[in-house]
């Protein structure tokens, strides 16, 4: 019996077969190639599985395979600054390094002259050591860009799925500087609205916060793409194209992810593995077990005022305001909670005078998982 190569994954950054391009990661391509455009920072933005490492990855992969291009993706958690460093390092035209040889022996060896005629183990290796003597990071990165420069390289970092700490807050501060002085470095970067956001709060608890906030200013400034939903046409289609549905069993599937890339790939994946027996209904406990284990990193995340609001807006059903705020303890606040919830991307706002939810069977989780 042949085995079925399942088109669908749920592996971060991997699209796979049945990938719908949202067309964020073409646009940074096009525009960090063209010599008439001016941008130099893109970040992607968006929902837990709303493909945002998917569109982060066909940057990075199509840029790496351009001889113009070195392309450096750094951990989040990193040393930013110092990986960058080490991985220009190696690159054949930066040429600053002293070369030492050492002699390592493994045994004691006989004779006088233990290399040549010892006996035992003798190992030779190479090490490279920069000249400590005035070393500065800053100064260090800032001369191998240029080198890279030069060359005619252009130098792209990434980091997927951002968060603010020490080491993101020293690179990008110091990537800034190099953006002023006109060197042809890039940033792309991926993560949730809220974390990318934490590089420009001001906190009165931390009086470095201000002046972090004003070196980043270039990255505040510099282009946001928030990945959307998928086209409900381009589900349907692939839907009927790997699942072998009609277009009505296609609309019915779509129906059921609200155009949320994860919950696309993982319905995808369990009709595709589905016994011949099994409906769509059979599917639903699978389904929402997969995107509730989601749900629960996305809930706690929200502020209790921001949970009431969202508990709100599902016993109103309807998406209108009035039907909202009737549940709400405070309905003078359901602007600011609106737009806090949009800003997150938990709501679209695409209808005048309704809201609509992005996260499929959300209702769900709350009403079993999130108990008031």
């Amino acid at each position: 019996m042949a085995v079925k190569i399942d088109p669908f994954t749920l592996t971060p950054g991997v699209a796979g077969k049945p990938y719908i391009d949202c067309g964020i990661a073409d646009e940074i391509i096009t525009n960090f190639k063209s010599s008439e455009s001016s941008k130099f920072v893109y970040k992607i933005t968006g929902l837990r599985g709303s493909g945002k490492s998917v569109e982060y990855g066909k940057v990075l992969q199509t840029l790496e395979k351009d001889e113009n291009w070195l392309v450096y993706p750094l951990a989040a958690e990193g040393s930013g600054v110092t990986t960058l460093i080490s991985y220009l390092s190696q690159e054949d035209f930066i040429n600053e390094k002293k070369t030492e040889t050492s002699i390592k022996a493994s045994a004691t060896a006989e004779g006088g002259i233990p290399i040549i005629s010892g006996k035992g183990s003798i190992e030779v290796t190479k090490t490279y050591a920069e000249n400590n003597v005035f070393y500065d990071k800053e100064a260090t990165l800032a001369s191998m860009i240029a080198k890279a420069n030069k060359k005619n390289r252009n130098v792209l970092v990434m980091i997927d799925d951002i968060s603010r700490t020490e080491s993101t807050v020293e690179l990008l501060s110091i990537l800034g500087t190099m953006f002023n002085r006109g060197r042809r470095v890039y940033l792309v970067v991926s993560g949730l609205s809220k974390n990318i956001e934490e590089f420009f709060t001001i906190s009165k608890k931390d009086p470095r916060s201000e002046a972090v906030s004003k070196s980043l200013s270039f990255f505040r400034r510099g282009d946001t793409r928030e990945v959307k939903p998928l086209d409900k046409f381009d589900i349907a289609n692939n839907y009927e194209k790997y699942l072998g549905v009609d277009a009505l069993e296609a609309k019915r599937l779509y129906d059921m992810t609200l155009g949320y890339a994860y919950a696309y790939q993982v319905l995808g994946s369990l009709y595709f593995n589905k016994n011949e027996s099994e409906t769509l209904e059979d599917l639903i406990p699978d389904y929402e077990r997969t995107l509730f284990k989601s749900y629960n990193l996305d809930w706690p995340e929200l502020t209790d005022k921001e949970q009431d609001f969202i508990r709100s807006f599902y016993k109103g059903k309807t998406g209108k305001a009035k039907d909202t705020k009737a549940y709400m303890s405070n309905p003078d606040t359901y602007n600011t909670y609106k737009d806090r919830l949009i800003d997150k991307h938990f709501f679209s706002a695409d209808k005048r005078g309704y809201l609509e939810p992005k996260l499929p069977r959300f209702d769900r989780f709350i009403e079993i998982w999130c108990d008031d």
